[in-house]
């Protein structure tokens, strides 16, 4: 490879380590920072089966629930868990973290809630009724 080659080569290699250091391979920036007191999992950890136990953010309260992310150990998944406040059970729901707005859609009784990446253009949902809590969760 000439010194021309190799110059393109680290151009773009560069570019790469940019973009990636720029970005969440999940889309949920709670999962990219260290965790805080807030962080601890509320629930049994059997639910954590295949995702990282480290890896649980506390996101927001609403209605009288906490709503917690988490991922695989690759984040090539990503999750969102509802727990209502002196209740045992949880909801959740896993989706994959590719480059979809929408990464889980959880609808149970009681329950109906997304897990979205940040900077989604949310307004189709926001048509049909859906509510921004976070800027990774709705409810509907």
């Amino acid at each position: 490879m000439g010194n021309r080659g190799k110059a393109l080569f680290a151009l773009l290699a560069i570019g790469t380590l940019a973009l990636a250091s720029c970005s969440s391979g999940t889309g949920i920036p709670a999962l990219d920072r260290d965790a805080a007191e807030t962080d601890k999992w509320p629930g049994d950890k059997s639910q954590l089966e295949n995702l990282d136990m480290h890896s649980v953010r506390f996101l927001v309260t609403n209605d009288n629930a906490d709503y917690f992310a988490a991922a695989s150990a690759d984040k090539q998944t990503a999750c969102l868990f509802k727990f209502v406040q002196g209740e045992d059970s949880a909801a959740g729901g896993c989706g994959g973290a590719g480059g979809a707005d929408a990464i889980v859609e959880v609808s149970v009784p009681g329950t109906k809630m997304m897990l979205v990446r940040a900077g989604s253009d949310i307004s189709r949902w926001e048509d049909e009724g859906w509510t921004r809590i976070h800027e990774n969760v709705l409810v509907f």
